[in-house]
Order: structure tokens, then sequence, then C-alpha cells
């Protein structure tokens, strides 16, 4: 695991370094595209601005040579103080340098300044490039620098004519570059032109005029430039450390202009006049920009990683959390069913317990009512046997209908006591736990038969107002029996000593539930909020059903059939015990 992760993290690291890289390269490449269209746009102006400010004195030898004041000086070798003069105001008047009339030999035989000294103008121009190109009938232009100190100049000779066409000699105007360069001093830019020589001649930075570039012949070069720039030493440039990258050129400014940087060289021919311009650029920019958007692009690529490394965390912990969790679950589900399983059980004991208790408490009900049932079972029998004796008597003495008489008696008290032993064994067997449709009237008529002979004993009168139409309900019969016998035994134990002894049994329908009501005239309930719960009993501690589980257990009963019981003292006194129950359609009645 270790060792994946350390190659994960080589892997990223390495991805990060040529993304960077990348992010360099490429913002190198574009800073430095940008950068070259804008020095070729700055070339161009300066070369644009160089050629146009020479174009006005390439077309003034021209138009001067046609003036006749040259014409004739040339014709007649008269000079005079005049041409001077005109050559001076001419000069003044275009701003050139020097205005020259040379002869078909080269002899300048005047000129609009005639100074004495390393001013004077040349005495021949015989072998000048512009006077050779003006003898053979074009336009020559040539640059020098007449002495070390003076100005240089680019010169533009002009042919002059007479009227048969004939060339007497040349006319040449003389231009200030170095006036010409103020116009673009302050550029940023290294802005220069060489000639064919390679010989800076032009330039926006001192240090850079009359350098020459590259490595000439030097005899060509002495031979040239000796005649050319009089006094002048030309001084060689140091060879730039030159370098190509991206398809380009590129110098060392220390070099040239003592700044420690690179610049990028552009080139542009300018045929025109002679000349190659050139330019110089900073790529101090350039490189601090790729820098900068290498440097952003780190930054981002950390911030990356470190998001990444805490999205990782918390996955991890995420992870282990949800681990732990997952456990955590596992031995809750666990221990869930477990415990579902542990309640079931208990909830499958209580429920048997409940049917035991129930069930017992059935049995001691009917162990109450023994002796009753003894007792009604006992009448039937002793009058059978009598109407037995009797019958075989009347049999012997041959009265049949008498004897038929006895034998109706029998069968009448055998049904009475079969329908005894009916109701008993019902109500002592067990009930399954699903609710039915039950007639509630046949319960009641059950419940009061098995109860007739106690009620009978205790003096109680039973005023049961059987509707006149059966009423169908939602419940079990013996266990509603179980329910209302309950409540008709406590009534009678409550009513033991007083005068009036009454209960009154009614049913009624309410918003589709039924409901059935037991009320006695005994004293009332003591605590009505408390009668419902287990163990709670008003009745003596020796008393045969005093452990206060009979309204208990049936409130139990009647919750498992959907229905609710409830108990409270009648206003006009007593007790009253109300049953509720869901209707159900008469003809689903279970009798």
């Amino acid at each position: 695991m270790r060792l994946r992760q350390t190659g994960i993290l080589f892997i990223t690291a390495l991805c990060f370094s040529l993304i960077i890289f990348g992010v360099w390269r490429w913002s190198y490449a574009s800073a430095l595209n940008q950068l070259e269209r804008q020095g070729s746009a700055s070339l161009s102006l300066a070369s644009d601005r160089l050629v146009s400010l020479l174009e006005r004195y390439r077309i003034l030898p021209v138009a001067l040579a046609r003036d006749n004041i040259f014409i004739t000086a040339l014709e007649q070798g008269v000079i005079g103080n005049a041409l001077p003069e005109r050559l001076q105001s001419l000069a003044d008047m275009t701003g050139a340098q020097h205005i020259l009339l040379a002869d078909i030999d080269g002899k300048i035989i005047a000129g609009s300044l005639r100074l004495e000294g390393e001013d004077a103008a040349p005495e021949s121009v015989a072998n000048r490039p512009d006077f050779v190109r003006a003898m053979n009938g074009a336009l020559g232009f040539y640059h020098a620098q007449q002495q070390e100190n003076t100005p240089r100049g680019f010169m533009f000779a002009s042919p002059v004519r007479n009227a048969r066409g004939e060339i007497l000699g040349a006319l040449i105007i003389n231009s200030d570059l170095e006036a010409l360069e103020l116009h673009w001093r302050g550029d940023p830019e290294i802005i220069f032109f060489s000639d064919q020589n390679n010989v800076i001649f032009v330039a926006n930075r001192d240090s850079l005029i009359l350098r020459v570039l590259g490595n000439p012949e030097p005899d060509r070069i002495s031979a040239l430039y000796t005649s050319r720039y009089t006094g002048s030493q030309l001084q060689k440039l140091p060879d730039p450390q030159e370098t190509v990258e991206f398809g380009r050129t590129f110098w060392n400014l220390s070099d040239i202009a003592g700044v420690q940087s690179i610049g990028l060289l552009i080139d542009q021919p300018l045929p025109v006049i002679g000349m190659d311009a050139h330019i110089l650029l900073d790529m101090a920019p350039v490189a601090a920009l790729a820098k900068f958007r290498a440097i952003l692009a780190a930054v981002l690529l950390a911030l990356l990683a470190l998001l990444l490394w805490s999205l990782q965390m918390r996955r991890k912990a995420l992870a282990e959390q949800l681990a732990i969790r997952k456990d955590a679950n596992a031995r809750l589900e666990q221990r869930v069913l477990q415990r579902t399983a542990e309640l079931s059980n208990a909830n499958l004991s209580l429920q048997q317990a409940q049917h035991d208790l129930v069930q017992a408490g059935k049995l001691a009900a009917l162990g109450e009512m023994s002796a009753g049932i003894s007792h009604e079972l006992n009448q039937p029998l002793s009058a059978i046997q009598s109407f037995s004796e009797n019958a075989a008597l009347l049999l012997e003495r041959g009265e049949i209908s008498r004897t038929k008489d006895n034998l109706g008696r029998i069968a009448v008290l055998t049904g009475r006591m079969s329908r005894i032993i009916k109701n008993l064994r019902s109500f002592a067997r067990k009930e399954g736990e699903i609710a039915t449709d039950v007639s509630l009237c046949q319960v009641v008529d059950d419940t009061l038969e098995i109860a007739r002979t106690n009620i009978a004993k205790a003096g109680v009168t039973v005023n049961w107002q059987r509707p006149e139409q059966d009423i169908v309900v939602r419940g079990g019969p013996v266990r509603l029996q179980q329910v209302l016998l309950n409540l008709v035994s406590n009534a009678v134990d409550a009513m033991e000593g007083m005068i009036k002894k009454t209960i009154d049994i009614e049913t009624r329908l309410e918003n589709g539930t039924v409901l059935l009501v037991v009320h006695d005239s005994g004293p009332g309930l003591e605590t009505p909020e408390k009668i419902f719960d287990p163990f709670y009993t008003t009745k003596s501690v020796n008393h045969p059903q005093g452990m206060g589980l009979g309204l208990s257990i049936s409130y139990g009963i009647v919750q498992s059939f959907g229905g609710n019981i409830t108990g409270k003292n009648h206003p006009q006194g007593g007790a009253v015990f109300t049953v509720r129950l869901d209707a159900a359609p008469l003809e689903k009645a279970q009798v």
C-alpha cells in the first residue's frame, strides 16, 4: 500500500510538472507571438517614418535640376555670387544640410555652404555611388559622414540636362540623418538601420551608430569606409550571443544596451534606401508573463491537489465512519432481531397467559356458580325421577294418556338440562382470537341463563330490554359472555345488603356502533378511574372473587374486538358500564 501511494504521488507530481511546463511554454510562445506582432508593427512604422522623411529629399533634386540657373552655370562655367546664394536659399527652405552642384567630372563648382576646415564640403564626388548613378541618367542615393564630428547625411543626386538632353553635371542634396533620428529617440525598442556592408548608420541608440555587424572582409571594409567616412574610426560591434528558438533569433542585450536580458531580433529589408531595418525587443516582459502564468498554474494545481487530498481524507473519514456505522447497524440489527424474537416469545407467553387467565376466570366463575348449577340440574333430575316412576305405575294401570303426559314432561325437563349443560360447556371452552359476527341478543340470553340461579338467589331483578330485531356485532360469543357475566356478577355482588336490587340491560345503535349498557342500583363506583387496573378491587380479601382481575380481563377482551368499555356512576345512583362494539350485518350472526 505504501509503495502504491508513493507511485501515485510520483505520477501526480510528474503530471503536474508537465502541466506547469506546458503552461509556461504556451504562455511564452503566445506572448512571443504578440511581442513579434507589436515589434513588426513598430519596425514598419519606424521604417515608413524614415523612408517618408527621406522621400521629400528624393524628389527635390529631380525638381531643382530643371532650374536654368544650374544649367547655365554648367554650360558656361560661370559661377558668380548668385549661385551659392541660390543654393543656400533652397537649403534653408527645404531643410537640407547641403545642396551641391557638380560638373560632369564630379568637381564641386558650387555649394550652399562653403566652410573651411572640417566642415568644408568635398571638392570632388567623382567616385561616389550617387554621382556615378546620376551620370548614368538615374537618381542616385548614398549615405556618408563627411568628417568624424560632422552630422551623418543621406545624399540624393539627380543629373542636370540641357535642352538637348545631354548630362552636364549633377545636383546633390544632403539630408541630416541625425535630425531625422530625433523622431524615434524616445522609443523603448532598440531600432537601427544597417547598409549592405553591415554598418549601422541610423539608430535610436548612440552606442550602435557606425558599428559593424558580423565579420565582413577587413580589406573590403577598409577600402569602402576609408573613402566614405573620412576621419571616422569604425568599430566592430561585439558579437552578440545569438540563439535561435521557436524559429526566431534572439540576442543578449547586455552586449548592446547594457541590459541583462534577451532581445528578440526582427529584420525588414528597405531596398528603396539600400538599407535593412532592425528592431530588438526586450524579452523580459515575455519571460515574466510566462513565469507568472506558470506560477499561477502551479498555485492552482497545488490548490487542486490540496482539494483532492482534502476530499480523499474526507472520503477516507466517511468510509471509516460508514464502516463503523455499518458495523454498529449490523450489531444493532442483530440485537433488534434478538430482542424482537425475545419480545415475540414474551408476547406469545403473555397472550398464552392472558388466555389462561381468561380461562381461569371463566372456570372460577363456573366454580362460584356450581352450587346454583347443581340446584338447577337436581330439580329437573328429581322431577324426571318422579315422572319416570309415575309413568311406570300409570303404564301398569293402563293409563296411556297420563303416561304420555308424564313422558312429555320428562322430555321438557331433559331439554332444559341439555340447554343448561350446553351453555356451561360453551362458556367453559377456549375460544380462538379471530373475531366473528355474533348475535348480541343471544349472548345476553345465554349469559342470563348461566347466571339465573345466582341472580335469583341474591334476589336481584334483571330488566333485559330485548330489541325486536336482532343486533349483530363483531366479537367472540364465549368471550362476550364472559365480559357480560363479569359485569352482572359484579353488579350482583355490589348490591349485597341493598333493599332495591335491579339490573337494567339494554342495547343501542349509535353512529354505526352498538352500545351494550349494564346499569345496577348499587352504591356506585368509589374510584371510576381505577376500576380497570389489574388487582384493583373493593371486595374483601377473603371474598372468592376478590383478586380484581375480572374488569381488567374484560377490558382486554373488548379491546381485542376493536371496541372499548367504560364505567362510571349514574346520575340517579348505581354504576353503569357501557360496552361499545362494531356492528355487523344481521344475516352474518353467529348463534
